[in-house]
């Protein structure tokens, strides 16, 4: 009787034992993998792939851009040719005070440019015709009622960037 007890017990811990595995391992294969840091391939050749070479784009933007607790988000980058670039921030409305930061980009495709460095915020621009449009951090473009205030546009250049 006590051999028909223990073996009772037996099973039926085996029993949770193997359902528990079996939730495990299927919860285990629904996990989410970590990103895979991967980096941007570099473009192919081509006419799409080349068109930054027509482009004027060398050259300071300046903006008001959207912010949600602030009348806005003014902000100035500057893209030299040797792709180095610095943006200048500042939240209107608030202290003055500037935020600098710089780095370099790199050519994702033939007009849209990523900002390497940015941690925080957009880091993707398309390249326009004296302007630069601020990317979604899906790549597309902005749309909506906001969608204009988006762009930056291309300012003069001074006496001094002249030479």
């Amino acid at each position: 009787m006590i051999d028909d007890e223990k073996r009772t017990r037996w099973d039926a811990c085996y029993a949770q034992r193997a359902l528990f595995l079996s939730v495990a391992i299927l919860l285990g294969g629904c996990a989410t993998q970590p990103a895979a840091t991967t980096r941007t391939p570099a473009p192919k050749p081509g006419i799409a792939h080349t068109r930054h070479a027509t482009l004027d784009w060398v050259g300071t933007y300046a903006g008001v851009l959207p912010c949600a607790d602030c009348p806005g988000v003014r902000e100035i980058i500057t893209l030299h040719k040797d792709h180095t670039y610095e943006i200048t921030t500042q939240y209107v409305g608030r202290d003055d005070q500037l935020f600098r930061r710089g780095n370099v980009f790199s050519w994702v495709d033939g007009n849209t440019i990523r900002l390497e460095g940015v941690s925080a915020g957009p880091a993707l621009y398309r390249v326009g015709a004296n302007r630069l449009i601020q990317l979604g951090r899906d790549g597309k473009v902005i749309r909506g009622p906001l969608a204009a205030r988006f762009i930056l546009k291309k300012i003069a250049k001074t006496r001094r960037e002249r030479g």
